[in-house]
This record gives structure tokens, C-alpha cells and sequence, in this order.
């Protein structure tokens, strides 16, 4: 039966690799025989992490990311590639500590997704922690500012499409539905 059936890669042609990220072309026959000669494919050879802080007073981190492919300055949570020998946690850290200078605990796993399952493979894993203690440094170069938001008002950022950044979204409302 045709619902069975996944499409098959018959060939693949490399447009651009690296170890950040490739680009493929690939020729697929899809279930019923048709066959789409230019089927693009994005590959990310690492996976992501991103965190919701969150602390006692009923306060979720956010950070105001410089975005160079949009121009924008988007509000976010802290999230970034898995470095090579780097389990998803000790990278959770990592960013967290990179991006909004805090150290944090209570690391807990939320749930993972592919942000964009029908052209890239990216996997993302998603976390929430509490914050342990905070300093103010911050990678300057990818981070603007960063502020403590009430949980309703965060949730009135997303509502009024006050952020862009689809996995901040995703984690935020998973988060705030599941866990907070």
C-alpha cells in the first residue's frame, strides 16, 4: 500500500558541505513511482538545544538576539548547536551561560522536534531550568540585552507575534503548558 511506503532517495548531488551545514539536491521517487528531480535537503551534522529560565518569581529569561539573516532584533531564549563531544545538556549549559551569563539548575528534558522536518533534518532538543546564579556578561556579539519577563506577559509576546523565532515559540508555549 502507497501509505507504507516512504520516498527514496535515488541520487544526491552536494551543492555546499560543511561542518556547520550542507545542502543537498536529491532526486526522490515518492510512493506512487512520481519522481521529483530536485528535492532540496538541508543537513545540520549537530543537534540544538535551547532552554526556558524560569525563577522564582514566576519570571521567565529572555534575550534580545541580533539576527543577521532577518536584520532584526528578536526576543528569544538561549539556544545554540551541540558542539562535538558535548552531551544535549552540558551544550544547555553552555548556551545558557554564553548567551545570558547564568548558571543554572534543575535542567529538565521538555521534548525534541525537527523546526523544519520537510527541508532540513535538524533535531532540537528542548530543556527548562531554574536559574542558579546570574552575572552580567553575555556574548555581546549575538546578544543585545536580556530581561526577566512575567510568565503572562511572555505569553502576551507570543500572542500579540512579538517574536519571530519559531523555536523560542515552540519551547515557550511547551514550557509554559507542561512544566511552569
Amino acid at each position: 500500500m502507497i501509505e507504507d511506503k516512504f520516498p527514496q532517495k535515488l541520487d544526491r548531488k552536494i551543492i555546499y558541505e560543511s561542518d556547520w551545514v550542507s545542502l543537498y539536491s536529491d532526486k526522490v521517487q515518492m510512493p506512487d513511482g512520481h519522481i521529483i528531480g530536485t528535492y532540496h535537503n538541508i543537513h545540520y551534522p549537530n543537534e540544538a538545544v535551547c532552554v526556558v529560565i524560569c525563577n522564582e518569581n514566576d519570571e521567565i529569561l529572555m534575550i534580545q538576539s541580533k539576527r543577521y539573516i532577518t536584520n532584526r532584533l528578536e526576543w528569544e531564549i538561549p539556544a545554540g548547536g551541540i558542539e562535538k563531544e558535548e552531551t544535549p545538556e552540558e551544550a544547555a549549559k553552555r548556551e545558557c551561560l554564553e548567551e545570558t551569563g547564568c548558571e543554572i539548575k534543575d535542567l529538565t528534558y521538555l521534548c525534541c522536534h525537527n523546526p523544519s522536518n520537510g527541508t532540513s533534518d535538524l533535531l532540537l532538543h528542548v530543556f527548562v531550568a531554574k536559574v542558579k546564579n546570574e552575572t552580567g556578561d553575555f556574548d555581546e556579539n549575538e546578544v543585545r540585552s536580556k530581561r526577566w519577563i512575567k510568565k503572562d506577559e511572555v505569553i502576551d509576546l507570543l500572542k500579540n507575534n512579538e517574536t519571530h523565532c519559531g523555536v523560542s515559540m515552540l519551547a515557550l508555549l511547551y514550557a509554559i503548558q507542561f512544566y511552569l
